[in-house]
């Protein structure tokens, strides 16, 4: 049986370079796939086995179609490398159960990939940092008159509503003219893989508590490279000072609403 499932991961890689790209969304922090076994199975534990084998090939699927950051998804870094190759297929092969059951169209078997985390698909994709981490900008980077605080704040809310964000494993906050607010280079290989610097949330009220009890909220005006909200110069500024009150950008208490 491990040889059949090694013959289907291989067969799935293979195919990758072929299939439409679409990008999966990576909100819930799992990739959750469902594969199925038909009842013409000889017994339960065949009919099991042929739905984990069909949940394994969905995994490949939604894996290869999570992005990255704007230029790179799964499906690039395992085409580019056997080493990354080999890690996204152990780390399928490996995917926990986390529901079995029957009924009357087949055998059901319930996958869950975590997205973060010491054994997870950011572990296994996301390349060691090969440059220093690089501290924040301050206000005055942005507009000549630094903004009068307001807070403090426990967090920030990047509301990205209705400008079609898509999710991504090392997004961004950048200004009009391509300069990085917040994001990557700010934060450790081990911070961004363990837990990330950035969650997404489909509404300004549900799913933000990351953020905390009173975040500072900004409107993106628009996304760069479908991952990364661009804010103003002067939504820039007052980010940060209102950073420097209370660290919430060191703390990774962002979230991007959808």
């Amino acid at each position: 049986m491990k040889k059949l499932f090694a013959t289907i991961l291989a067969v799935a890689m293979l195919l990758m370079s072929c299939t439409v790209f679409a990008a999966t969304d990576i909100s819930d922090g799992v990739i959750r796939v469902e594969g199925m076994g038909a009842l013409t199975n000889t017994n339960a534990i065949n009919g099991y086995r042929a739905a984990k084998v069909d949940a394994m090939r969905n995994a490949l699927e939604e894996v290869q179609g999570v992005r990255i950051d704007s230029d790179t998804t799964v499906q690039d870094s395992i085409t580019a490398s056997d080493v990354i190759r080999s890690r996204v297929n152990g780390l399928i092969k490996g995917a926990q159960v986390v529901k079995k059951y029957q009924d009357k169209d087949g055998y059901h078997v319930i996958l869950e990939i975590p997205v973060r985390g010491t054994s997870s698909l950011a572990a296994a994709v996301i390349p060691e940092r090969t440059t220093p981490v690089v501290p924040l900008a301050p206000a005055k980077s942005y507009v000549p008159e630094i903004p009068v605080s307001t807070g403090p704040y426990t967090g920030l809310i990047v509301d990205c509503s209705g400008l079609g964000l898509e999710t991504a494993m090392a997004a961004g906050v950048f200004t009009p003219d391509g300069k990085m607010v917040y994001g990557e280079d700010n934060f450790t290989h081990e911070e961004i893989i363990n837990r990330g610097y950035v969650s997404y949330a489909k509404s300004l009220t549900s799913g933000v508590s990351r953020a905390g009890s009173n975040p500072l909220i900004v409107r993106a005006q628009s996304i760069k490279g479908f991952v990364n909200p661009v804010v103003s110069n002067a939504d820039a500024a007052k980010i940060m000072v209102e950073n420097e009150k209370t660290s919430f950008l060191q703390q990774g208490n962002v979230v991007f609403v959808k």
